[in-house]
């Protein structure tokens, strides 16, 4: 394609992003890849769940079962709603939310070892962090989505200043309870967004630097994670011990669904912060290796979804929402192989547990309802090219047909 061409393709496209955009339709269905992955993850945990805890009886099950249940309620709400209702005041609403529940929590939260992640009480219990990560996800999508309308990516102070304060807010209040593991998916996933939204390298070097000192007074500063920290590094974590010794036992093909032994107390929270232990006792490699290319295929996907979509906003929010899942599933497989200190993070979809699941679940309704807007290719009539008035060869031809990419607001592509 010649520069006029180019030039005029390019002007379509910005026409059709400033017009189009706000009333777009939906040019495909969900992506059934990621849903069925996602709902394969669900089944396999809710099976695993029962696995590791039948000894108990079935209370676990009727637990695990009603939270799968109501989660892919959640999945279903998030697959319907338009993901651009998210990019409207309600991402304030959701950011300030966030952080006052956070607050609330260091307040009255329930202190369990040491550590104030939860409010409610007992069965009506939640983890507000697992709602938090997301509401930033949000707000640092619809952020970016403005900077770039404004033309301001290059601007210290407005791609990078800001948007780090409010990620580093949230962080100094997850790292308050503390949850430094948390704290780290949220801080690389937001870095993550920072990327795709064009932020310079030295804007997101200076970033980096702050996220880095951060961190390290996290862990010489609060007890808790220094405690970790310190069992780790001298060889003291009894738990990752046996995980290792679960799936070493596991070899090639496994025991066989049910037929754990380190469930039986000799590794704790089995069903929850190492299932992926369980997975390699039951299933042996081939299993974990399954498992673990379900969540690439997902991250994968997500990525696609992320690249294909038609505005600027989604295409945010699709990465970060990608990110944050993965880390998770990478940071609890690292915990299980005895690679990174424990955590506590657990395997998204599959562990037990209600907050993790149900914001899990709803994020990934919204990945579902990015993957229905993508970018449209359309038919143009475009000039002739001018080179055939330089050198004529042949008959003249007439306007030539283009297919043109129409990118949204990222301008198009032939």
């Amino acid at each position: 394609m010649t520069i006029d061409n180019w030039r005029l393709a390019e002007g379509l496209g910005s026409r059709q992003s400033a017009i189009g955009n706000p009333r777009e339709r939906a040019s495909a269905s969900i992506d059934s890849t990621v849903l069925f992955v996602v709902v394969t993850l669900v089944l396999i945990g809710v099976t695993l769940v029962y696995a590791t805890t039948c000894h108990r009886g079935i209370s676990f099950l009727k637990s695990q079962g009603l939270r799968a249940g109501v989660g892919l309620v959640a999945l279903f709400l998030g697959a319907k709603i338009r993901y651009t209702t998210w990019n409207r005041r309600v991402k304030w609403v959701m950011l300030i939310g966030a952080a006052a529940v956070l607050i609330l929590t260091l307040v009255v939260g329930l202190m369990f070892k040491d550590v104030k992640r939860a409010l409610g009480s007992g069965a009506f219990s939640f983890q507000p962090a697992e709602f938090a990560k997301f509401a930033l996800l949000v707000w640092l999508a619809g952020y970016f989505d403005w900077v770039k309308k404004n033309g301001l990516e290059r601007s210290f102070r407005w791609a990078a200043a800001l948007p780090g304060l409010a990620v580093f807010g949230v962080v100094g209040l997850t790292l308050a309870q503390p949850a430094v593991g948390t704290s780290f998916i949220v801080v690389v996933a937001s870095m993550a967004v920072f990327v795709v939204a064009g932020v310079r390298w030295w804007h997101l070097l200076v970033l980096f630097a702050i996220g880095v000192v951060l961190f390290v007074l996290a862990i010489t500063c609060i007890p808790y994670a220094r405690d970790r920290w310190n069992k780790f590094r001298n060889g003291k974590h009894h738990q990752q011990e046996q995980s290792l010794i679960a799936i070493g036992s596991g070899g090639p093909f496994g025991r066989g669904l049910g037929e754990s032994r380190q469930k039986y107390q000799f590794l704790p929270k089995m069903h929850n912060d190492f299932i992926f232990a369980e997975i390699g006792e039951e299933f042996g490699f081939i299993g974990s290796v399954a498992v673990c290319l379900l969540y690439l295929i997902l991250f994968l996907y997500g990525m696609k979804i992320s690249g294909e979509t038609s505005s600027a906003f989604g295409q945010y929010l699709a990465s970060g929402i990608t990110f944050v899942i993965f880390l998770y599933a990478v940071v609890h497989v690292a915990v299980s192989l005895g690679l990174i200190p424990t955590t506590g993070q657990p395997l998204p979809f599959v562990s037990s547990g209600g907050s993790a699941l149900l914001s899990n679940l709803f994020a990934a309704g919204i990945l579902l309802n990015i993957s229905r807007f993508k970018r449209t290719r359309t038919v143009v009539n475009l000039p002739p090219s001018p080179r055939n008035r330089v050198f004529p060869v042949g008959r003249p031809s007439g306007p030539a047909r283009h297919k043109v990419l129409v990118l949204g607001r990222f301008g198009g592509k032939a």
